[in-house]
């Protein structure tokens, strides 16, 4: 039997990134069908990424210092003994460049060269394939179907309703500019028109649960997230993570986006979720967002 050959992918995150690369790793395992996916990324990410059906293994890059010389070698242990065919780089970041001028300057490496997209970053790995000849339909249709599992039992127990909406106030704590403040007011508005109301809340977001006053499910798992976000109604979140979960699940909700990032570049609007860009969060009100929620709703 011939022997598989060596496949590496780098991408160390962030969630939102990982999640929608989806698509990208997708049409590598295509490329490669008989070959064998090994993923380089983040410890944080390694038991998300060991449920997704295109990756057949994992590699941890703590990325350390580059003055930590032994977690260097280590590394360079770990990937050289593999013998790669391809890498493919998805991060295409000044770490990865390193890692391809001083490491591995002999394998086969398919990056952006740092070069950035005018669209977004996604767009740029889109074009890396094409211009590689690797079929690129999928790259924009990222289905992560396989996160989700089954949480009809932890609704149960929790008592809500089948019918819900979930609330994701949180987003990376480096970026607290990201959150639009107002999402209490949001879930009292949404409980007096009727609505079963879910807010999510992760590590970052443990300190506002006293803000909140429906349903909270607080440190979820990954699958667990994406289950309860796959069996919702309708999602409203920032531009976080989970967020990019619900759209590449293909759910109806909306993003809120002030100044600080670009809608655009995110690639969140896509299918049936969509976004909500102001210049300024503060001034963005809970009213106005169910309306335009309620007209999302109303659509066929």
């Amino acid at each position: 039997m011939k022997k598989k050959d060596n496949i590496l992918i780098i991408k160390h995150g962030a969630l939102g990134d990982l999640i929608q690369a989806d698509g990208i790793i997708k049409s590598i395992r295509l490329e490669h069908k008989n070959a064998k996916l090994v993923l380089l990324t983040s410890k944080k990410f390694i038991n998300l990424m060991a449920m997704c059906p295109s990756i057949d293994y994992q590699l941890i890059d703590n990325r350390s210092s580059f003055f930590n010389i032994l977690s260097l070698i280590n590394l360079y242990k770990k990937i050289k003994q593999c013998n790669f065919k391809i890498i493919y780089d998805l991060q295409n970041s000044q770490r990865t460049y390193i890692y391809r001028k001083l490491l591995f300057n002999k394998i086969k490496w398919i990056s952006t060269n740092r070069k950035d997209h005018e669209v977004s970053g996604l767009r740029g790995l889109e074009e890396m394939l094409k211009e590689n000849l690797v079929n690129n339909k999928n790259v924009l249709k990222p289905n992560v179907s396989w996160l989700s599992i089954d949480i009809k039992n932890q609704i149960k127990k929790n008592k809500i309703l089948s019918k819900y909406i979930v609330l994701l106030p949180g987003s990376s704590k480096k970026n607290p500019t990201k959150r639009w403040p107002y999402f209490s007011d949001l879930e009292k508005i949404l409980i007096i028109n009727g609505f079963e109301v879910v807010t999510i809340l992760g590590p970052d977001e443990l300190e506002i649960e006293q803000n909140f006053s429906a349903h909270i499910l607080k440190n979820l798992s990954w699958p667990q997230l994406a289950g309860v976000i796959n069996n919702s109604f309708f999602i409203i979140g920032n531009d976080s993570g989970p967020s990019h979960i619900a759209s590449c699940l293909n759910k109806k909700g909306l993003a809120l986006f002030g100044p600080s990032t670009s809608a655009t570049r995110s690639e969140l609007k896509r299918g049936k979720f969509q976004i909500l860009k102001v210049d300024d969060l503060k001034n963005l009100t809970a009213n106005e967002v169910l309306e335009v929620m309620k007209k999302m709703l109303n659509k066929k």
